[in-house]
């Protein structure tokens, strides 16, 4: 089994709030390779901590309402 390339992110969605989390970037190099070539609708984050401060939870975010998503080094 190949092994799992995670990458941490910080997404801002359309209604203005944030969501923190990892994703894994499975067959792609990049998280734009994900988001461009990736032929699922959905980001799945885990470890994600979302707007109202829970942590640790897994997240489906629509890519339709991402404005913009930015890796963590």
């Amino acid at each position: 089994m190949p092994e799992a390339k995670i990458s941490k992110v910080n997404i801002r969605l359309t209604d203005g709030s944030h969501v923190k989390g990892k994703i894994n970037l499975k067959n792609y190099d990049r998280v734009s390779d994900l988001l461009n070539m990736g032929e699922d609708p959905f980001v799945v984050l885990f470890d994600a901590t979302t707007p109202g401060g829970t942590s640790g939870k897994v997240v489906f975010v629509s890519k339709e309402q991402i404005l913009w998503i930015c890796p963590e080094e």
